[in-house]
């Protein structure tokens, strides 16, 4: 995320469109979350939760997700993502 309009939030095709009652969880390396965010609250790299939540760019590295589609069809979600500016 370097606000240039390519990729500055994390995305996922068709999350946004589909599963609008969604929770994504994103946390760092040591396993404490740095981001809880919902359709209306994308992840730009910007912790929002645990000792840094004031919205600052968090470190270069890579952050694992959980994601709830909040659908009785469908389980969570989980991955990793590596995040560069």
């Amino acid at each position: 995320p370097n606000d240039d309009g390519y990729n500055d939030w994390f995305n996922i095709q068709g999350l946004y469109d589909i599963f609008d009652q969604h929770k994504l969880l994103i946390y760092n390396r040591y396993g404490t979350l740095i981001f809880e965010g919902n359709n209306s609250l994308k992840w730009y790299g910007r912790s929002n939760r645990g000792l840094n939540d004031q919205g600052e760019l968090v470190p270069v590295g890579t952050y694992f997700y959980v994601l709830h589609l909040n659908d009785p069809n469908y389980s969570s979600l989980t991955g990793w993502v590596y995040l560069n500016y």
